[in-house]
């Protein structure tokens, strides 16, 4: 019982609500019509005022001088245009008024005669519009028609539109305004509608014209139900043609070396093409039937029109947007051209640097492929800013919001991508590695096989690729061994451990000559041995052995430390492991 009293609570502060609504919306227009009945009236005195003075003035003028008149012909087209920005002024509120207002429209059978704005006296518009209809339905009732007893009677400030005396309907000064036009030319208006409207009705009604009518809608039901049977008759040869496989190219589609379809699909696509045809043109041949069936009957007539408006405003406003729009579409293209252009020029600098046969000081040749991508993408970002005002509906509320939207939308998805694209340019430029170099990152070693905007390729030793963010190799310490290798040679450490019982001169020796007989290991300069740790049992030797092949590396330790274990075994050296010896307790 409580809900549906408050169910109720709630339905009545909604009508009460609606209600005041609707009727402070009315208050509002009633204001606004009277203030521009208020600025007409002063407008239209002091305008006459001006008038008659400057008249009087130029009658007055006995030996009228240039100037004088020249004075007066100003004031008079300065009088003349402000009542033209008047008009005008007027005519926008007016418009603007009408949106927010429905008019009750006068009728007589099925025909939409005018439209009544205002209340006039104790009448609302409604009941005018009523009361007016029903006056005009009354003299199409009657007998006998004489145009000659319409005409109009002013009383005060209305102006009545009368038919053997009796009043039709009244013109007010709000009824002119809402028209924009004056309240004469409104009446006379009124009356070629009121006088076209019975005559238009009657002539309709006449069983002559009923007969004709019902004939033509015959008529033009069995040329449809011919030109449906034709077109039927002719698509179902078609198909079976086409399924037959007659008139058909028995080839593949391709371009290049792609098949885009087989002959199967090309016919299956031909058939599904036709047959889409056919339906399209009975749905046009039944739409067009339908709209002149409509327009053959006076009451459905107002429908023929909007099914034909339906269909051609479209393609009416498309044609005038297409149209209006090819300036915009000859620039666009012009600036789509100068890109292209400069896009191809940039391009041809980078593939000679990159080729040799143009060289910058302080620009290197693995610069031109990453330098020309990223002046792209400057100029796409140009161009794309250029031709933004050139493209159809960007100045829309739509267009604008859907741009925002996308671009929060990559803001926000793209941070680690852009973090990366930066760090893959910086990298670049620093020169760190390049792609074939062998780099250690983050204890991954390998050779570099792609370097991209956003990530690194290194395959390691095992035949493992792995991919790497650039931003994670900007941030840690990256490891080279190719980059020294052709001026100084790439130094490969191995640790021996002997025992003092043994000769370091003799150890050197054997070292030297072990790393001397490992192919890819250089000669000059010569391998040499250092003697890193003394420790209680042993010497820690570390021999330097240098290559210039860095991907060789693993297969010269390996070889390196085959011959240190063949030459020390010859020589019945014992090689000896560090051992872990706990310090001595305090005593």
């Amino acid at each position: 019982m409580i809900r549906k009293l408050q169910y109720c609570i709630i339905l009545t502060i909604g009508i009460i609500s609606m209600t005041y609504g609707q009727k402070s919306q009315m208050d509002s227009i009633t204001k606004v019509i009277d203030k521009m009945k208020q600025d007409n009236s002063l407008l239209r005195i002091k305008d006459s005022i001006k008038t008659v003075v400057i008249k009087e003035g130029l009658d007055n003028l006995s030996n009228p001088k240039t100037k004088e008149l020249e004075q007066y012909k100003n004031e008079l087209v300065r009088i003349r245009l402000s009542d033209s920005l008047r008009l005008a002024s007027q005519k926008a509120k007016i418009n603007a008024l009408r949106e927010k207002i429905i008019p009750f429209k006068v009728k007589l059978s099925y025909k939409e005669l005018f439209d009544i704005y205002s209340d006039l006296g104790p009448l609302s518009a409604q009941e005018r519009a009523i009361a007016a209809q029903q006056h005009i339905t009354g003299i199409y009732n009657q007998k006998t028609y004489v145009k000659d007893s319409l005409r109009t009677q002013e009383k005060g400030s209305y102006i009545n539109i009368l038919y053997e005396g009796n009043i039709i309907t009244s013109i007010g000064e709000d009824d002119a305004i809402w028209e924009n036009t004056t309240k004469d030319s409104l009446a006379a208006k009124y009356i070629q509608i009121i006088d076209q409207g019975i005559d238009g009705v009657r002539n309709s009604n006449e069983p002559k014209n009923i007969l004709l009518r019902w004939a033509y809608t015959v008529g033009v039901i069995l040329l449809l139900g011919v030109l449906l049977s034709l077109l039927n008759t002719f698509f179902k040869w078609l198909i079976f043609k086409i399924a037959k496989k007659q008139y058909i190219i028995q080839k593949n589609l391709k371009i290049k070396n792609y098949q885009i379809l087989s002959p199967h699909h090309l016919r299956s696509v031909t058939l599904r093409i036709f047959k889409t045809l056919y339906t399209a043109i009975v749905i046009v041949l039944v739409y067009i039937s339908l709209s002149i069936i409509f327009s053959i009957f006076p009451s459905t007539e107002r429908l023929a029109n909007d099914l034909a408006r339906w269909i051609w405003q479209p393609i009416k406003e498309l044609g005038a947007s297409i149209y209006s729009y090819f300036p915009k579409l000859f620039k666009l293209i012009v600036i789509l051209i100068i890109g292209r252009y400069v896009n191809k020029l940039l391009r041809f600098f980078s593939i000679e640097i990159k080729r040799g046969n143009l060289n910058i000081k302080g620009f290197y040749k693995e610069w031109a492929t990453p330098t020309y991508k990223l002046l792209r993408i400057c100029l796409m970002v140009v161009t794309i800013i250029i031709i933004f005002p050139y493209l159809p509906g960007s100045d829309t509320e739509a267009f604008k919001g859907i741009s925002v939207f996308f671009g929060i939308l990559i803001s926000i998805g793209s941070s680690s991508a852009i973090a990366n694209t930066i760090a893959g340019f910086i990298i670049t430029y620093m020169r760190p590695f390049k792609e074939g170099d062998w780099i250690m990152v983050n204890e991954v070693t390998g050779e570099v096989k792609e370097k991209t905007a956003l990530v690194t390729r290194i395959r390691t030793i095992t035949n493992q690729d792995i991919t790497i963010p650039n931003s994670m190799i900007l941030t840690n310490k990256t490891v080279n061994f190719s980059s020294s290798s052709l001026e100084n040679a790439l130094i490969i450490p191995i640790d021996v451990f002997v025992s003092y019982t043994v000769s370091f001169e003799r150890v050197n020796e054997l070292l030297i000559e072990a790393a001397l007989e490992v192919p890819n290991v250089e000669k000059d300069p010569a391998p040499y041995v250092f003697k890193n740790k003394l420790d209680e049992t042993y010497i820690v030797y570390r021999l330097h052995a240098y290559t210039r092949k860095p991907e060789k590396m693993y297969f010269i330790t390996s070889d390196l430390n085959e011959n240190i274990l063949r030459k020390f075994n010859k020589e019945e050296i014992n090689l000896l492991s560090p051992r872990y010896y706990p310090k001595p307790k305090e005593q």
